[in-house]
């Protein structure tokens, strides 16, 4: 017959074996906790970083340019012009320079300022025929307004127009321009799929969120190449 032993735990290793799985008990609550707070902080970031239609301001009431300059008419018969949301949702911070005065005459599509960051820039061009009236000096000196209140405070000219109906027939307006927004958001993913595989030397995941969206002024980070690129295929201005 077999003799019975009986082993006190305690007198061997069993008090480490409890402070072990203790520790473990007491472990597993903080990792959750601490697990879905870097979940939430990701989502925050993911939230206010990613280049969607539901962050892109439209307001109605505005005429957009297909190379993403937009114009309204003012009660004063002047129109007030500037660059959209979507276009400095893409390039991020900028400088702006103009290239016209005040009193001068411009065409539609003449160059009449440039966004410029570091040494990479863009060149943005006249929505109308007219002459230029005035000139927004507070973006100049701020040109964050162009970021944060692009319809607002970031306007760049008001134009005296000489042809306001003609020339603004083929642009888009109220839900004409959401629609149209949304299909710039795509077609803006696939010129820069094209671009990047172009050059070969920027990862396309730099431009890329987790889930494959695109992040907001991911422009910023692109080489001088897929800036020329953007002026020439995606605003398709020389």
């Amino acid at each position: 017959m077999d003799t019975f032993h009986y082993y006190n735990m305690f007198e061997t290793k069993g008090i480490e074996y409890l402070i072990t799985i203790v520790f473990f008990l007491l472990l597993i609550p903080f990792w959750i906790i601490l697990n879905n707070r870097e979940k939430v902080v990701k989502g925050i970031q993911y939230a206010l970083g990613v280049l969607s239609l539901s962050k892109i301001r439209i307001p109605q009431g505005i005429y957009y340019c297909p190379d993403h300059t937009w114009t309204y008419l003012r009660k004063t018969g002047a129109a007030r012009i500037g660059v959209d949301d979507l276009l400095t949702s893409i390039t991020g911070k900028l400088m702006l320079e103009p290239v016209v005065n005040e009193g001068a005459e411009v065409k539609k599509g003449d160059p009449i300022a440039k966004i410029i960051q570091d040494k990479k820039q863009l060149t943005v061009h006249s929505p109308l025929t007219g002459t230029i009236k005035l000139s927004n000096h507070q973006i100049m000196e701020n040109p964050d307004l162009i970021l944060s209140d692009p319809y607002g405070q970031g306007w760049m000219f008001e134009i005296k127009p000489q042809s306001w109906k003609s020339e603004t027939s083929g642009y888009y307006l109220a839900d004409e321009a959401v629609k149209w927004t949304s299909d710039e958001i795509v077609r803006f993913k696939d010129f820069l799929a094209q671009s990047l595989q172009k050059h070969n030397d920027t990862p396309s995941l730099l431009a890329l969120q987790d889930g494959g969206e695109l992040r907001k002024h991911l422009l910023a980070d692109l080489p001088n190449e897929v800036w020329i690129d953007f002026q020439h295929d995606f605003l398709k201005t020389s």
